[in-house]
């Protein structure tokens, strides 16, 4: 009997599906912030319980978010229960990780820092930190100078996004450890929660895989919120904080999913030349919203961007790749 041939889609639509991946990636940045004022999440009227109060609610996003995904495996007739034990394994320690340990530090650093455009930023640190791990970890993907380079450049977008001015050195740059310290942290830990991914080699389908380690992941945080003090009851369950909610479980599970699409037709190296757009993104939605774009943000968001673009940007490789696009077919 034929096999019916399933033709690749274009390097067009690849490319709009991921550029539109990256936009919503730069969502949540903001969005939770206006969805904590919205619950009545408060740090005034809360006080010790504001920071548990935050990762309980937030991991519930992430517990939808999962069950989004595992719903969409089903919908790709993908069995959701048929995990091996070793699988399970490797989605627990994922989820502890990727989801429980990587949003615990990048929720309470994203609440403590006052720009959500300095957060949008220093969230991508993690791509740095990526490539560095990466050039001790595995034998191909050394450092080059182009790469060093580009880590320079971003690097130094990072540092200078931290201005705010002054005449002493205290004064000059923003940081603080539970705010900017906890979002580079976070970049740390999503970086090496990537390279975990890779040595795991899981054969468990990836939609269930990230799925389950999201409501699994999101369960623990929300185990850890509560006991920080956080108490899901009290909380003002408006109908807009509830779509906002929603919206941010879906701006975890949608992008995944486009992004995973992707990567079926075309390598992650063109792709992640798209990412980019995911501060520029999150930095418009916070203007838009109220927040001011000052100078030392505006060049630091330049430097980032330049850099993440200089270290997976090669124009022999991209046309390359994209030809193969083209030719190539559904397995």
């Amino acid at each position: 009997m034929d096999k019916k041939k399933i033709i690749a889609p274009s390097a067009a639509v690849i490319t709009a599906a991921a550029i539109l991946t990256n936009v919503i990636w730069g969502t949540p940045f903001k969005l939770i912030k206006v969805m904590n004022t919205e619950l009545g999440i408060d740090r005034a009227l809360l006080g010790d319980q504001y920071i548990g109060q935050v990762l309980s609610v937030i991991s519930i996003r992430f517990i939808l978010a999962g069950l989004m995904t595992l719903v969409f495996a089903m919908c790709i007739k993908q069995n959701i229960f048929k995990v091996t034990k070793k699988q399970w394994g490797d989605v627990v320690l994922m989820g502890l990780v990727s989801t429980t340990a990587a949003y615990f530090f990048f929720n309470i650093g994203n609440v403590n820092i006052s720009s959500t455009i300095n957060s949008t930023i220093l969230a991508q640190s993690t791509i740095f930190f990526a490539v560095i791990l990466a050039h001790f970890a595995y034998k191909n993907d050394k450092l080059t100078t182009k790469k060093t380079a580009a880590l320079m450049i971003g690097f130094a977008g990072l540092t200078i996004s931290q201005i705010k001015g002054g005449t002493s050195l205290t004064d000059l740059f923003s940081f603080s450890f539970t705010g900017e310290g906890f979002m580079l942290i976070y970049g740390l830990l999503a970086a090496l929660a990537t390279m975990l991914a890779k040595k795991l080699g899981s054969t468990l389908n990836s939609f269930v895989m990230t799925g389950w380690n999201l409501v699994i992941g999101g369960f623990v945080l929300l185990l850890i919120g509560l006991s920080m003090g956080g108490d899901l009851s009290i909380i003002t369950w408006t109908p807009l904080g509830i779509i906002l909610l929603i919206i941010l479980a879906a701006a975890s599970a949608i992008p995944f999913s486009l992004w995973y699409w992707c990567a079926q037709y075309a390598n992650l190296s063109e792709l992640s030349v798209y990412k980019f757009i995911m501060p520029i993104s999150g930095s418009i939605l916070s203007v838009i919203l109220g927040e001011k774009f000052t100078v030392p943000l505006l060049v630091g968001l330049a430097l980032v961007c330049l850099s993440i673009i200089m270290m997976n940007y090669s124009p022999h490789k991209q046309k390359k790749e994209l030809q193969q696009t083209k030719l190539g077919s559904v397995k």
